[in-house]
């Protein structure tokens, strides 16, 4: 799963230049940050008939619209890629309300005998990209809560000696058939969800100090604590 990602640049570069012509009006700047957390609104890319390609925010984790009460459950902030299209949570967005979130990293934790090492995962090129998303919208009378969720998929090959699992990332050429609410193939959807094509760097990063700290520090290198001695691995 995915649960923490880096968005540090004040505008989606790729998303601006391949939207070009269905951008409509003009896109708010994104403030930095360097560790996004579940729960709190995100930046995301979607289309609306009436108003184009658009950048707004909502909330990580995604309420379905059937639910009977606006309670997100942190079990919904990933989709997975190989189920999004059946599972009750997922389907209906996935076939009309997806999304695109822009980022230029994300972490994951590896598990390992002295404990777990944190990583940062970026593009070897150092651009910024779009993860697949989708979205959902909530209402009750006058009350609307827009939630979203990323659909994660395989790793690709360069980082499965890390972590077996990462969020999907679109290929720009696809940002405008994967946003169409009125495309509804699923295979041909389903085929953009594959693990990423471009390269890919882990950097071995220490944990915040405290969960909630955001700053460029998070994504600097950072020395990977040695392997216990023999003896006392042997406990493990």
């Amino acid at each position: 799963m995915c649960g923490r990602y880096t968005a540090g640049r004040h505008r989606p570069e790729k998303a601006e230049k391949a939207l070009a012509e269905l951008i409509q009006s003009q896109w708010p700047v994104i403030p930095p940050r360097f560790n996004v957390s579940p729960g709190t609104r995100i930046p995301v890319i979607r289309l609306a008939p009436e108003t184009g390609a658009e950048l707004t925010e909502l909330k990580w984790g995604l309420l379905p619209h059937w639910c009977t009460e606006p309670r997100v459950a942190y079990n919904t902030i990933n989709a997975m890629a190989e189920t999004v299209e059946s599972k009750a949570s997922y389907r209906v967005p996935f076939r009309k309300r997806r999304c695109l979130v822009p980022a230029d990293g994300w972490f994951e934790w590896q598990a390992l005998p002295r404990g777990k090492q944190k990583w940062w995962f970026h593009l070897a090129d150092d651009s910024d990209f779009c993860f697949a998303g989708i979205w959902d919208r909530w209402q009750r009378g006058d009350q609307i809560v827009e939630t979203c969720s990323l659909i994660v998929t395989d790793a690709a090959d360069s980082i499965k000696h890390i972590h077996d699992r990462m969020p999907a990332i679109i290929d720009p050429a696809d940002y405008r058939y994967w946003l169409d609410p009125a495309v509804e193939d699923v295979p041909a959807l389903k085929e953009l969800l594959k693990p990423a094509r471009d390269a890919l760097e882990a950097v071995s990063v220490a944990n915040p100090k405290q969960p909630r700290d955001d700053d460029p520090a998070l994504i600097k290198a950072a020395a990977i604590n040695p392997e216990p001695p023999a003896l006392m691995r042997d406990l493990f």
